[in-house]
C-alpha cells in the first residue's frame, strides 16, 4: 500500500506492506499516511485489549502514537454536550465511548485518530462528524454511520475496518538506523486475575478495579514511561514518554486536574468561542485564572482515581503526589529496591496498592 507520505511531507515515497499474507484492516475511504497508521494500529490494540479486559465497548483518541484519552461507556461531561451543542443527542454505547474518550483531554485531542471496539453505529458517526478528526479504525461501520463518514472532510476522512480475527505473527521486528531489532510479542490478553491478583495494601473495590484494568490497557499502548490517572471508566490524565517517573505522575496528575477544572461552574460559563475547539480552548484559559483558594477548593472533591504506572514506582514520592490528586488506588510492578517504602506509604496513605504481574514499556 501506497501513503502519502513517511512521518514528514518530504520523506516520500512511502510504504505499508503486510508481514503476513493480508493486512489487519481494510481502507473504505480515504488515504493513509505514515503516522495515521502509527495512531490506528496502536489505537486499535488499545481497545480490543481494553474491551477484553473490562467486557465493555471502549473508545480512544490518539495522538502520536499515544492515547489523548481512553473510555468506557458512560455519561458525557456536560462541557463537551456544550461545546458541541449535542444535549439533546441520543448517545449509543459507542458514541458515550468516543464522546467520553475525547473529553479527556479536548485540547490535545484536536485532529485525532479515534479507534473504537464495537461496531461505529449512526449516533457515533453523527458526533465524530462534528469533530476535528483525521480518522477513525473499527471493527464495523453500520451503513449509516458509514455513508456520514465518507461525507467527512470531502471525502478525505480515513476510515479503516480493522479484521477483528486477525493476529499478528508471534515475532516481531523494527529498523532503527540500519539495524534490525526482534523481539516476542508482547500481545497476551490482560488477565484480570493475575494482574490485580496481588494486593499489598488496603482493599480492591470493583471501582478501582474497573478504572485499573482500563489504566493497564491504556498505558500497555503509551510511549514510556507513563503514568495513568483513571475514574469511573475514564482516563483523563496520561502522563507519556517523560524520563522521569515523577515527571509523569505529575504530568498525568495535571491533565486530570485540569480535566475536572473546566467543569467549574465559573469557568463554565466563559466558554463562548465561535467554534467548539475554540469553546474549549477558552474553558481551560479561565480555569488558569481561578484563585488558589477557589482552584483548592474545588479539587478537593476530585477523588477516588485509580493511577497505573507502566514501570514500577521508585520512590515514595510519587505516591505523596498521587495522593494529593485524589488518587486512591494504584497499580504497578514490583521491582524497585524501595518497594517497602512505596507500600509502607500506601499504608500510611490508606490507600490501596496492587502490584500487577507485568511491566508494559512501550516504545
Amino acid at each position: 500500500m501506497q501513503l502519502r507520505y513517511g512521518m514528514n511531507p518530504h520523506q516520500a515515497p512511502a510504504s505499508a506492506t503486510p508481514v503476513g499474507r493480508a493486512l489487519p484492516f481494510e481502507v473504505l475511504s480515504g488515504r493513509p499516511g505514515y503516522i495515521n497508521l502509527l495512531d490506528a494500529l496502536n489505537a486499535w490494540q488499545l481497545v480490543r485489549v481494553a474491551s477484553a479486559a473490562t467486557g465493555e465497548v471502549a473508545a480512544t483518541s490518539f495522538k502520536h502514537v499515544s492515547p489523548a484519552g481512553v473510555a468506557l461507556p458512560g455519561e458525557v461531561p456536560a462541557f463537551m454536550l456544550d461545546a458541541y451543542d449535542v444535549g439533546g443527542h441520543d448517545f449509543s454505547e459507542a458514541a458515550s465511548a468516543c464522546f467520553r474518550a475525547r473529553s479527556s483531554d479536548p485540547r490535545s485531542s484536536f485532529g485525532d485518530f479515534i479507534a473504537l471496539s464495537a461496531e461505529v453505529d449512526e449516533s457515533a458517526a453523527r458526533l465524530i462528524r462534528k469533530v476535528v478528526s483525521d480518522g477513525i479504525i473499527a471493527p464495523g461501520f453500520s451503513p449509516r454511520a458509514l455513508e456520514l463518514l465518507r461525507e467527512k472532510k470531502k471525502g478525505a476522512y480515513l476510515i479503516l475496518q480493522a479484521d477483528p480475527a486477525y493476529e499478528p505473527p508471534a515475532e516481531e521486528s523494527r529498523e532503527v538506523f540500519g539495524v534490525r531489532l526482534t523481539q516476542a510479542r508482547g500481545d497476551a490478553p490482560i488477565d484480570p486475575g493475575a494482574e490485580l491478583g496481588e494486593v499489598v495494601s488496603g482493599k480492591l473495590s470493583s471501582r478501582a478495579r474497573r478504572d485499573l484494568l482500563l489504566g493497564i490497557a491504556t498505558a500497555r499502548f503509551t510511549q514510556s514511561n507513563s503514568v495513568v490517572y483513571a475514574r469511573d471508566g475514564l482516563v483523563m490524565g496520561i502522563g507519556a514518554g517523560q524520563q522521569s517517573r515523577i515527571d509523569c505522575t505529575r504530568l498525568a496528575g495535571e491533565k486530570a486536574a485540569n480535566w475536572w477544572l473546566i467543569q467549574h461552574p465559573r469557568v463554565l460559563a466563559a466558554g463562548a468561542g465561535e467554534s467548539p475547539q475554540t469553546r474549549i480552548n477558552e474553558l481551560y484559559a479561565a480555569a488558569a485564572r481561578l484563585g488558589a483558594p477557589e482552584r483548592a477548593e474545588w479539587l478537593a472533591a476530585f477523588t477516588d482515581l485509580a493511577l497505573v504506572s507502566d514501570g514500577y514506582l521508585p520512590f515514595a514520592d510519587n505516591v505523596l503526589e498521587a495522593s494529593g490528586r485524589g488518587v486512591t488506588a494504584i497499580a504497578a510492578p514490583a521491582g524497585s529496591i524501595r518497594d517497602d517504602a512505596v507500600t509502607e506509604a500506601c499504608r500510611k496513605l490508606e490507600m490501596t496498592l496492587v502490584h500487577t504481574a507485568h511491566r508494559y514499556f512501550h516504545h
